[in-house]
């Protein structure tokens, strides 16, 4: 049986396939929020502006984005359109902001409702952003205890899933039925069901209605 696994280390290896999209304009601060994360096992890949990274988002889903809140040249407004386009069109992807020195509480309130994990302030302790974004992790790793056998540790979670198990698991979520994705996707019924069958398992749900909360809450 699966369970989550809070009792195990969470080791580099773990993270050997988490992609993080970075963007920062203090270079400084983005390399060494780059070098962290790359010591600690996960892909990064830095990109010069939030524009960029949507841009990016487009070709390859990452597991984490970071980048600012605002900064002196442009206000917030950049940022929370950057956030409703990864709810919009990406499920579980989490989101850190880096946030300006003495940010207003209304605007950290702003950017959770629009979907940011966190909001850290200066100045930025990538250490401290790489454990946040290991904890946020963690939440994919499962235990399967064999009788028979050593204990196996498994990933889950929605960075585990097919562009064509992602592109199902959005009709779920929006009530369509198999046969009705079967139609819209020219797919026979009986891929529709391996596929959602898939999905459940790689997020670690039991029935259909945890699977539709889970992508809610991702």
């Amino acid at each position: 049986m699966d369970r989550l696994a809070d009792s195990i280390p969470y080791r580099p290896y773990l993270n050997r396939d988490r992609l993080i999209y970075l963007t920062h304009p203090d270079l400084k601060v983005a390399k060494a929020l780059c070098d962290e994360f790359i010591a600690q096992g996960f892909q990064v890949s830095m990109v010069p502006d939030v524009v960029g990274l949507t841009r990016l988002m487009a070709l390859r889903r990452p597991d984490l984005v970071l980048m600012p809140l605002c900064s002196e040249e442009r206000d917030m407004s950049e940022a929370l359109e950057a956030l409703t386009a990864i709810r919009g069109q990406h499920l579980g992807i989490h989101t850190f902001l880096l946030a300006p020195p003495d940010i207003r509480a209304e605007m950290v309130v702003a950017a959770m409702k629009h979907g940011a994990s966190s909001v850290f302030s200066p100045p930025y302790a990538p250490v401290e952003l790489a454990v946040a974004a290991q904890e946020i992790f963690r939440g994919d790793i499962h235990v399967e205890h064999s009788k028979d056998g050593p204990s196996t540790v498994s990933v889950k979670g929605f960075g585990t899933l097919t562009y064509r198990e992602r592109q199902i698991l959005q009709y779920v979520v929006d009530g369509r039925t198999n046969k009705e994705i079967a139609v819209d996707l020219g797919l026979s019924y009986r891929t529709v069901e391996v596929h959602r069958r898939h999905i459940m398992e790689k997020i670690g749900a039991r029935n259909t209605a945890e699977l539709v909360r889970l992508a809610i809450e991702s």
